[in-house]
């Protein structure tokens, strides 16, 4: 038992910090190739601090626990936005910008319904090749709209996230330690996640949904901490509603290339109603209020409570 809590953490510490080491290796091996920052920047953005969800996803996938892929995308979308976000808010009030309101959160709105609607579309709670095909698909659509109609504010904000290049030589260190780390860590966290789930007889989509999607949220709970006690709340909001995009249409839509992608649940409505739910709250807030203030933030948190209690009593 305490073995499968240390490979439990030793693999998310891993993934987390592996994630971490590729994506400055690889940044600066773009920049010292002479890639634009506007390139680069897209490349934080979508592999950044996705790259854990989606190496557990992938691992998931390719070991036959395919709830844990899904689980792990619904589940991280939800404490993105209604514990990571919602914490920061409780430091400051946070700002959201126009743009992000007008364009960024429909299109986060749209994949999360997207997505829904694919998932129950034959009431098996299954996701195929061909679903893999339109989340790809509409994630290019969302490239393309970043790169031609946002690169002054894309290169504005990249400009916060891009660390300095390193040697070519520590750069390709990096990339490959990386890696390796992240493999490694993947391996280690789905396999003991999945024992400690038959030790306690509760569903690989529990385990998805809780301890791997907080796992894998942690960038995205410390970027949000830190961006709020630095009062860079208008970023941040970016940041988030971009992180959950990419979450499904990247993940999912490569997951899902791979192999049928599943849930071990009957009860899975209140999980799709949740993610959808608090997707929905954040742009209402954002449109009539244009901030999230400490009210909010509560009252995020209260619906994250609620249901991860629901989440636990279900097993």
């Amino acid at each position: 038992m305490i073995l499968i809590i240390v490979g439990i953490v030793v693999g998310l510490f891993l993934l987390l910090k592996g994630a971490d080491w590729l994506v400055d290796g690889s940044v600066s091996i773009a920049l010292n190739l002479g890639v634009s920052k506007l390139i680069v920047g897209l490349s934080v953005v979508a592999f950044g601090t996705s790259v854990p969800e989606l190496v557990a996803s992938l691992v998931s996938v390719l070991n036959g626990h395919s709830s844990v892929s899904i689980s792990n995308v619904v589940g991280s979308n939800i404490a993105n936005i209604a514990l990571c976000l919602a914490l920061a808010s409780l430091f400051l009030s946070i700002n959201v910008k126009e743009q992000t309101i007008k364009v960024e959160m429909p299109f986060m709105i749209l994949s999360t319904v997207v997505f829904t609607a694919l998932l129950l579309r034959d009431n098996f709670y299954t996701l195929k090749w061909n679903d893999g095909i339109v989340f790809l698909s509409l994630m290019i659509i969302f490239i393309y709209y970043l790169v031609s109609n946002a690169k002054d504010i894309l290169e504005e904000e990249f400009e916060s996230e891009i660390k300095g290049k390193h040697k070519t030589s520590v750069s390709v260190f990096l990339v490959i330690i990386g890696i390796f780390a992240v493999s490694l860590g993947g391996e280690l966290t789905i396999r003991n996640v999945v024992e400690l789930a038959k030790i306690f007889n509760l569903s690989e989509t529990l385990v998805g949904l809780t301890i791997v999607a907080i796992g894998t949220s942690l960038p995205e709970l410390v970027v949000s901490v830190t961006f709020a006690i630095k009062g860079e709340g208008e970023i941040l909001v970016g940041n988030i509603v971009g992180s959950n995009i990419f979450n499904i249409l990247l993940i999912l839509g490569i997951s899902s290339l791979l192999g049928n992608l599943t849930v071990d649940v009957s009860s899975y409505m209140i999980d799709l109603l949740t993610v959808n739910l608090v997707a929905f709250m954040l742009l209402l807030i954002s449109i009539f209020k244009k901030k999230l203030t400490r009210i909010d933030g509560i009252l995020f948190l209260v619906i994250y409570a609620v249901y991860i209690s629901f989440a636990m009593i279900r097993r």
